[in-house]
């Protein structure tokens, strides 16, 4: 077992350049360990090791992909992380908070701003 961030992972690369079924499910199956990783890049958004930044960054994308391309993201067990996250004062962090929170509106299926009243509450107290 691999870890990033202290959060166990395990990353299934397609065989094929075009998505096949199986890629597809594997994509699917990560969200079952998405708070996992969201909590794993939220912390490592903000190390100061540019290596680490930009293979977060790299992840990051990834997951975005897979939570906007899927219709099974749970936001209502999402939404509880990110209000916790939101305390974090570190700027990075700020920031990947709100990249999340901007992909999210865009996604059609998913109404984030029906979530952002609980969020929103947090931010404007800190």
């Amino acid at each position: 077992m691999r870890y990033l961030a202290g959060v166990p992972y395990l990353i299934v690369l397609p065989t094929h350049t075009h998505s096949t079924l199986g890629s597809q499910v594997a994509r699917s199956f990560i969200l079952v360990f998405f708070n996992e990783i969201f909590d794993g890049l939220c912390k490592l958004s903000a190390d100061p090791d540019p290596h680490v930044k930009s293979g977060a960054q790299l992840l990051d994308k990834l997951i975005k992909d897979i939570v906007t391309e899927s219709s099974s993201f749970d936001i209502e067990k999402f939404i509880p992380l990110l209000r916790e996250r939101i305390y974090v004062i570190n700027p990075f962090v700020r920031q990947f908070l709100i990249s999340w929170i901007h992909v999210l509106n865009n996604v059609p299926d998913l109404d984030i701003l029906e979530f952002l009243p609980q969020v929103s509450i947090y931010l404007s107290c800190s």
